[in-house]
């Protein structure tokens, strides 16, 4: 009973000497609209952005879900630019849309974002085109179809973005990614 004993613990130390099997890849289930800051790899102006221009951001945070890293901070991401609307009348600012934007993910598949809408701070936005109204009715009446037309004058401003300006979009949908 001895001899079985002592075997038996050998045969232990020998199973713990042996190496350990590598932990195999995990799948986890990122859901639609997790968050990810994207940096801008270069500035952005809507008097020179053009459609169809391709945009570069790198992941500015790790995203984690469960506690695992599912795309890492400083990975690659893109996306076009769809549309480029100019500063308007009466205060309306310019805008410039990207849209197809995608993330790499630590198992090299990309993960498609939200779309992103740029436009100057909406506060301020709002403030502009309520003055550029303001000034379409006091001048509608103090100076009738003449002040209308000066009221239109109004010019929005153009949307510049800096290198290094962080924005923050959403996953589309629920994706899939292996991590190990």
């Amino acid at each position: 009973m001895s001899k079985v004993f002592s075997l038996l613990i050998v045969l232990v130390v020998l199973i713990g000497l042996l190496p350990q099997p590598v932990h195999a890849a995990t799948t986890v289930s990122v859901p639609a609209g997790t968050r990810v800051a994207l940096q801008f790899r270069s500035g952005l102006d809507s008097s020179t952005a053009k459609e169809g221009q391709r945009v570069n951001f790198r992941v500015a945070a790790n995203v984690i879900v469960n506690r695992l890293v599912v795309i890492r901070e400083g990975a690659s991401a893109r996306g076009t630019i769809t549309d480029v609307t100019p500063p308007g009348v009466l205060g309306k600012s310019a805008r410039i849309i990207i849209s197809f934007v995608t993330a790499t993910a630590v198992d090299g598949r990309p993960v498609r974002l939200s779309s992103i809408y740029i436009t100057p701070n909406d506060v301020r936005e709002a403030k502009d085109v309520a003055g550029a109204a303001g000034a379409a009715t006091v001048g509608m009446i103090i100076l009738g179809p003449i002040g209308l037309a000066a009221a239109a004058l109004v010019r929005g401003g153009h949307v510049v973005l800096g290198k290094g300006t962080v924005a923050v979009v959403g996953t589309v949908s629920r994706v899939r990614v292996r991590v190990r």
